[in-house]
């Protein structure tokens, strides 16, 4: 049975399975798995990063997460057509606050503080009021790093850092690195490695002029925040500073090849 793979976030379950390769040839889909009615405002217009048309930026965190994961399906895209291969994949689900939604992936009810990716079908999870407690730092208390006084969650880069972590397992999935090495590698490997693309992402935004001075700590931040620290835990992510430093490895090589180290057995 597929399972999801989950940044470390309030709730701290992950769980691999070997994933099912993907090879599609369109990019994000324009229309999500599942839509809400009326979505609560991203920051009041208080954003930072710059996505799309920089007269129409999104204004409520639905239209964030939607604008966010087009603009990493871009670079993915890019990437995967320089390399010769078909371009990735991937839906996406924003899950109304108060309200759940199942997967094919057996885990259920995906709730509020959902942040996943399924590899049975392709779709990112990310439940809205998740991603707005990551925006206003409502969860540093739930969260390992943050609530042990390692960084802290606020601004819309926390948000994009943790939906470009979630696509890179997408990444991850359509490369084959789970068929390959998900039995021999522990859950630490991959999520650091997520961790590294995101930050190689993240790079491409800033070398395009397209940050504002802070975007890049409130990543640093985000990625402590969510370390763990129990490595005897089969589901353990990763401590506060191996998280901030996978993040910085892909964010200052700007290359996604640089993170291939941690498959490495």
């Amino acid at each position: 049975m597929k399972k999801l793979l989950f940044v470390a976030g309030a709730a701290a379950l992950v769980a691999l399975a070997a994933a099912t390769v993907r090879l599609g040839s369109a990019e994000a889909d324009d229309h999500p798995a599942t839509r809400s009615g009326a979505a609560s405002s991203a920051g009041d217009g208080a954003q930072g990063l710059v996505l799309g048309d920089e007269a129409n930026q999104p204004e409520t965190m639905e239209e964030f997460l939607t604008a966010v994961t087009q603009d990493v399906d871009r670079y993915w895209t890019a990437q995967f057509e320089s390399a010769g291969l078909p371009e990735p994949r991937v839906t996406y689900a924003w899950i109304p606050a108060g309200m759940t939604t199942q997967s094919v992936c057996g885990i259920d009810g995906l709730g509020d503080q959902a942040a996943a990716y399924c590899p049975g079908d392709d779709t990112i999870y990310v439940s809205q009021k998740f991603a707005e407690d990551i925006y206003t730092g409502a969860l540093d208390r739930a969260l390992p790093g943050s609530a042990n006084g390692y960084g802290g969650t606020s601004g819309d880069f926390a948000v994009a850092y943790i939906v470009a972590h979630e696509y890179a397992h997408q990444v991850q999935s359509e490369l084959g690195l789970y068929d390959r090495y998900g039995q021999e590698l522990p859950t630490m490997n991959f999520e650091l490695q997520a961790d590294c693309y995101a930050g190689a992402w993240a790079k491409s935004t800033a070398d395009a002029g397209r940050l504002e001075e802070g975007d890049v700590q409130e990543a640093l931040d985000a990625a402590l925040a969510v370390g763990d620290f129990d490595p005897a835990n089969p589901g353990h992510h990763g401590t506060p500073e191996q998280r901030e430093a996978a993040w910085s490895d892909g964010f200052e090589s700007g290359e996604p090849d640089a993170c291939s180290k941690y498959l490495q057995a």
